[in-house]
């Protein structure tokens, strides 16, 4: 018998057909019907393996990447649909409305070049997984991920302070990574500090300091990893209260976080042209968000932020002007990916390696840099869009094809590994942090970090088998 949810997703996909076949692709309504396929499709997926997953302390990989591709699809029909409509939209309308978008034809032809990338993706790693999703079953002692915890970042804070981050790159940054996963276990585990329950609070004030680490960096990406501890139990089991904290959560980041890193960004970045070597501090941006609400009011202060969010994380523009320049230039073949031969080499072994910077290299292509090394900002191609204009639709089908199958088997080798150390588990979920940004990834960094990354927890694994015994958790 047919589900209430199965029908609502049937009749959500039935009208997004509609939508696309009624309406011309160069109207912004034709380009809201493929999102709705998007969101259909990654709605169906994400309900049932989040049931499948229910007992495991942490979900799976692909439902993590396609439950972040069910809000960036979302996020991205709502500012179009508010661009369309911006007589009647308000102040968030009049920001969108003032800016200059890349024609609605190539956003359609992106949204389209996006959904069949989550299709092939998903498709090769459901052929790989078989019948039920492998997640990890089972968790440590919550002693164990608190001294984790405690070490991780205590060990992130002294590289930091000592200068050696640069130097060490995505080693340190794993520290981090680390912290927040050995939080994660516990709130979605089922411990006594699992969201929800008594000593809850414990945990949620364990990601006070990783807050004001994210803070400092001004950047939102940055602040929504931290939270994704707290987003994960709530959407996996949704209760009246957790909808509430996801409510403040929502208030918080539209009223403040919105404005802050906007005005980080100001501080830090436009007026100082990228090279500031003093950074403004929390206090000093805070500060500067204190007199906007003064200035101009809260909530005004909140429809800017909120506005030009949508103009900057909207996929369907990103991607458009990456199908607008393939149109006007052609393929370029593996300009992007040449650096595969030499990214490996860690940096400590080779302080000269080149930088790899395909989104400073795209700033300057579009001739706002002299060069790749001068330019100040990075934009994004977007992943599938970039794999079309090196290969057209066959780097789309083969590229994505490829990545399922090196994901999956990086997700199985961790899961195996999480059976009899800590290090594995807490690693996992820096591995889950990399699903939420896959479609906004370069592609040389879409095939060489999860490999990089195995390599690291590898060796973070004998290092940790000198503080604490194996364990085993089992998987299914």
């Amino acid at each position: 018998m047919i589900s209430g949810f199965q029908l609502l997703t049937f009749v959500w996909s039935t009208l997004a057909l509609v939508v696309v076949i009624v309406f011309p692709v160069d109207d912004w309504r034709a380009t809201v019907g493929v999102l709705m396929l998007g969101q259909a499709f990654c709605a169906a997926l994400v309900r049932k393996r989040l049931k499948e997953t229910a007992s495991s302390p942490l979900p799976d990989f692909l439902t993590i990447m396609l439950l972040m591709q069910l809000f960036s699809k979302t996020l991205t029909a709502l500012g179009l649909a508010v661009s369309g409509n911006a007589g009647s939209a308000g102040r968030v309308g009049d920001v969108l409305a003032a800016r200059e978008i890349v024609p609605l034809q190539y956003q359609f032809q992106a949204e389209v070049v996006f959904l069949s990338a989550a299709v092939v993706f998903t498709f090769v790693w459901i052929l790989l997984e078989g019948r039920r999703p492998l997640c990890i079953q089972g968790e440590p002692p919550p002693r164990v991920l608190f001294g984790t915890y405690g070490v991780s970042l205590g060990s992130y804070l002294a590289l930091h302070t000592l200068g050696l981050s640069a130097s060490l790159g995505m080693g340190v940054e794993l520290l981090r990574l680390f912290s927040i996963g050995a939080v994660a276990v516990l709130l979605g585990g089922g411990s006594i500090f699992a969201l929800g329950r008594k000593k809850s609070w414990v945990a949620l004030a364990a990601l006070l300091p990783l807050y004001v680490i994210a803070l400092q960096t001004g950047m939102k990406a940055e602040a929504a990893l931290v939270s994704l501890p707290i987003l994960l139990p709530i959407v996996r089991k949704i209760t009246i209260a957790r909808v509430a904290l996801l409510g403040c959560c929502v208030m918080v980041i539209v009223l403040f976080l919105f404005p802050f890193t906007q005005e980080w960004r100001v501080l830090n970045w436009e007026h100082a042209g990228g090279s500031a070597t003093e950074k403004a501090t929390i206090a000093d941006v805070a500060e500067r968000v204190f007199e906007l609400w003064d200035k101009e009011g809260v909530l005004e202060t909140a429809s800017d932020g909120a506005a030009k969010w949508l103009t900057r994380g909207a996929s369907a523009e990103q991607g458009g002007l990456v199908m607008l320049i393939a149109e006007r230039d052609g393929f370029i073949g593996p300009v992007l990916i040449e650096g595969l031969a030499t990214i490996f080499v860690p940096r400590f072994l080779w302080p000269d390696k080149p930088l790899y910077m395909p989104g400073a290299w795209f700033t300057w292509y579009l001739g706002n840099a002299d060069s790749p090394e001068t330019a100040t900002s990075a934009t994004a191609m977007m992943l599938p869009t970039e794999l079309y204009w090196m290969f057209g639709v066959p780097g789309v089908v083969i590229g994505m094809g490829l990545l399922g199958w090196i994901y999956f088997s990086s997700s199985r080798f961790l899961i195996k590994k999480a059976e009899f150390g800590i290090v594995p588990l807490v690693g996992y979920f820096a591995f889950l942090s990399r699903a939420s940004g896959l479609q906004e990834i370069h592609t040389i960094y879409a095939v060489s970090s999860p490999l990089i990354f195995i390599v690291y927890v590898v060796a973070f694994d004998r290092i940790q088998r000198v503080f604490f015994r194996p364990r085993s958790a089992g998987t299914r």
